[in-house]
């Protein structure tokens, strides 16, 4: 029997998410729903013996077609919630996550009475770390950089969308394009790829079928873009000049090392809203 009233189609869509095994099945059903159907939780709740429209109803089905086959919700729905803004998302880049939200808290706290200054981000992405500070610190203007220049076509169109695109400036290359920015930096920011190789294919489905790997593979022990980074920031960036990286958990005490051999000190290591070990901060000597 096909579902007819909202509340049934939203009891259909939790039972075949659940049945193809995705996690937290009526959350993602729910976020689908009020995205087919331009409403918000209040009106679903009012709508709950309503018929839902046939139109709507056939987008709906699609939605979770596409979510049971493991594609994230974040680009099925085509944009994210990060640092209260909204981000345009797609297979472009990597959809920003809440982890990361940690990162862009620091750099804030780290940036705080500073009226005015400069930030490079590196690895750029969708934008959202860089772009995120940039609205919050609106004396300040900003580097980013990124090797993709689908990632980068992504930045730029959430830069626009979020009226910053005058007060950034993008860079299409390896991490050394961005040498002559990070001379004049008061402020660096990276979340790099640092998965190992072999670990790729262990990951969830949603992240590898559909995350660039290229934004994923920090090479054979998930440090070949830390190394690069942080040895082009020694022969580059002020003393004084703060850096915060996005880790993995088990990745703190190797940065430690390798932050020290580069001549950084004041290391620091931040945990997530897990309270898992996310972001990793240290000071160029």
């Amino acid at each position: 029997m096909t579902p007819q009233t909202y509340a049934a189609w939203l009891g259909w869509a939790v039972s075949e998410l659940g049945r193809a095994g995705v996690d937290g099945p009526r959350l993602d059903a729910k976020i689908l729903l009020l995205k087919a159907a331009g409403i918000d939780s209040a009106e679903l709740i009012m709508k709950s013996d309503a018929i839902l429209p046939a139109d709507i109803a056939g987008d709906f089905q699609a939605m979770i077609s596409r979510r049971m086959a493991g594609e994230p919700v974040s680009l099925i729905l085509g944009e994210v919630e990060f640092m209260g803004l909204t981000f345009r998302t797609d297979a472009r880049a990597l959809a920003p996550r809440q982890d990361s939200e940690r990162l862009v808290e620091l750099a804030l706290e780290r940036s705080e009475g500073q009226g005015e200054g400069r930030v490079v981000d590196l690895g750029t992405g969708s934008g959202c770390l860089i772009l995120s500070f940039l609205h919050y610190r609106e004396g300040w203007r900003g580097t980013a950089l990124d090797k993709s220049v689908e990632a980068l076509s992504l930045a730029k169109e959430n830069a626009e969308a979020l009226s910053l695109s005058s007060r950034l400036d993008f860079i299409q290359g390896s991490w050394p394009a961005a040498e002559n920015a990070l001379r004049k930096a008061d402020l660096v920011i990276s979340n790099p790829p640092y998965i190992p190789t072999t670990d790729i294919e262990g990951l969830a489905p949603e992240v590898r079928n559909h995350d660039p790997v290229l934004a994923l593979d920090g090479g054979a022990d998930g440090f070949v873009a830390y190394r690069a980074i942080i040895a082009l920031l020694e022969e580059t960036i002020r003393p004084g000049v703060g850096v915060l990286m996005e880790i993995g958990f088990d990745q703190a005490a190797g940065l430690g090392l390798l932050f020290e051999r580069h001549g950084f000190a004041d290391f620091k290591v931040h945990k997530d809203f897990s309270g898992h070990n996310r972001v990793v901060e240290a000071v160029f000597s």
